[in-house]
């Protein structure tokens, strides 16, 4: 008897560090399986050009509204997610501090990105994409959709099952999220949003908060290519000098702590009362 639980105390160190590398295994395949499907619908828009010419940013917003709708299908149907259980409804209250969390990070993440500009490979790309129909909705809607589901869904959800603390699957997953873009100008906003995003996420368990609060980001950088994209002219933020910046990015990291703690809270608060009943 005494050797039995020996054994399994010398063996739960092998274990765990199996279901890790398992885990890990499946978050690679799962951001392999992300760009594959880009370039497959890019390939197929390739093909489809030769019969049916196309503009280069047609052919863009069309692999990734094909790509999009793949990656979506594609962790939904091979159960990656549960579709009910991932948008389950929350309370208004919830909403509205989870949303808030998420726009302090956006704003704090925005002002950061202009304290430190880094190259942006991508904005003629994105100005363009903005500017017609198909380009707009996969980036303002099923962008967000399909990036949650796979990054706040089935990636950290997979990194944080072997942890107590679900910050090492909220980190690793925001990481993952951030270096995806590729984009250097994206990248560290893209890690902050993640952060805000999973922490949303794992508080509210339901990624609907993170999927409301990542498509008003997105729609409001359309909002802004359609009003200042092809002028020229600087945005209100850009406007504002090196003080000024620093200052939103600090009122956006508290407004985001502090909601965030509350939402936390507020949570516990929940399953409380739930549990006294």
């Amino acid at each position: 008897m005494g050797h039995s639980k020996i054994s399994l105390f010398l063996c739960r160190p092998y274990h765990k560090k199996m279901y890790a590398h398992a885990r890990m295994k499946t978050t690679l395949k799962l951001v392999l399986l992300y760009f594959a499907y880009q370039l497959l619908a890019g390939a197929a828009m390739a093909g489809i050009n030769l019969l049916w010419p196309l503009s280069a940013t047609a052919q863009l917003g069309w692999a990734l509204l094909l790509s999009g709708t793949a990656m979506t299908a594609h962790l939904v149907g091979f159960r990656h997610v549960n579709l009910r259980q991932a948008l389950r409804p929350v309370g208004a209250d919830v909403m509205l501090c989870s949303l808030v969390c998420i726009a302090g990070t956006v704003l704090a993440g925005n002002a950061l990105s202009l304290l430190i500009p880094l190259p942006n490979w991508l904005d003629s790309d994105f100005t363009a994409l903005g500017h017609t129909l198909v380009g707009a909705f996969s980036i303002a809607l099923l962008a967000p959709l399909a990036e949650e589901l796979l990054f706040r869904g089935a990636i950290l959800q997979s990194l944080r099952a072997d942890s107590a603390s679900p910050w090492r699957g909220i980190l690793l997953s925001a990481l993952i999220f951030g270096l995806i873009h590729i984009n250097p100008a994206q990248v560290p906003f893209a890690i902050l949003a993640g952060i805000a995003f999973g922490w949303v996420s794992v508080c509210t368990h339901s990624l609907l908060p993170a999927i409301i609060g990542h498509a008003l980001n997105n729609s409001l950088g359309i909002i802004e290519i359609l009003a200042y994209g092809n002028s020229g002219a600087p945005t209100p933020m850009q406007e504002q000098p090196t003080g000024a910046l620093l200052i939103i990015a600090l009122a956006g990291t508290a407004t985001a702590i502090i909601t965030g703690r509350k939402l936390t809270h507020h949570i516990l608060l929940q399953k409380e009362k739930s549990t006294t009943k």
